[in-house]
Formats: structure tokens, sequence, C-alpha cells
């Protein structure tokens, strides 16, 4: 009998319309700012294993703040939008300091700059199993 393990995926994007400026000005980035960009492939986030298994979605937005050399600072991550579970919320806040980015940047000088990261965990589809299981 195969047996098959499903691997959880999450999807993961930064939407530049919910970007936080550091500055006061509402269109920061037409004085020149390049706005930090996610460089990470691996997603650290980790579906919860009873979430998962009952089939529950959801969604966290992250406030972070990426420094100059494009780390996220531990202790500047909070859940600015939570999920109906606490767990995503929890998994969400776990693996943002693994993220890693190119840093905001204005000239030639590099900036932090804080960010808005929507963290989606999605059950892979029956349509995409083929892709998304594989044997022990």
């Amino acid at each position: 009998m195969m047996r098959l393990v499903w691997r959880a995926r999450c999807l993961v994007t930064v939407t530049p319309l919910v970007i936080l400026a550091t500055c006061t000005r509402p269109d920061a980035t037409s004085d020149g700012l390049q706005l930090p960009a996610l460089l990470t492939t691996d997603l650290p986030f980790r579906y919860p294993p009873d979430l998962f298994t009952a089939g529950i979605e959801g969604s966290v937005a992250l406030h972070l703040f990426v420094d100059s050399s494009g780390l996220v600072v531990p202790d500047s991550t909070r859940v600015v939008e939570a999920s109906t579970h606490a767990a995503f919320d929890s998994s969400a806040v776990a693996g943002a300091p693994y993220l890693e980015f190119r840093p905001a940047q204005r000239g030639s000088s590099r900036l932090g700059h804080a960010v808005v990261l929507p963290v989606q965990f999605r059950v892979p589809r029956a349509d995409t199993a083929q892709k998304d299981t594989t044997e022990p």
C-alpha cells in the first residue's frame, strides 16, 4: 500500500500597496525610494498540523522592519491582521525572522524600512496533488 504525505505549502506575497512608509509623505516612492523585496524562496512558515488535516485555511498580515542588510529585526514583528485561528498567527510570527529581503534603497544607500507582509496558508487542491505529494 502506497502512503502519500502532503507537504504543506503557503504562499507569501509582499503587496506594494500595503507597504508602510518610513516618512510622512504618502508618495514615499516618488522620491527615489526602492522598497524592500522578498528574496526568500524556501518559506519558513509551518502549516499547523491540526489545521492542515482539517483543511482549514487562513491569512495573517505581519508588520516587519527590514534592516539595511535585508534581515528582519526580530523584535519588530507583530500581527496587524489576525487570522481566525491563533495557530496561523503564531506560525507566521515564528517564521518571520528567517525571511530575507533585498533592503530598501535610495540612490546607493541601503535603508531600513517597515513592511506589511500577508501570509496565506492554503491547502493544496486535488488538481495539484501530483505536485504536492511525495512517497515517504
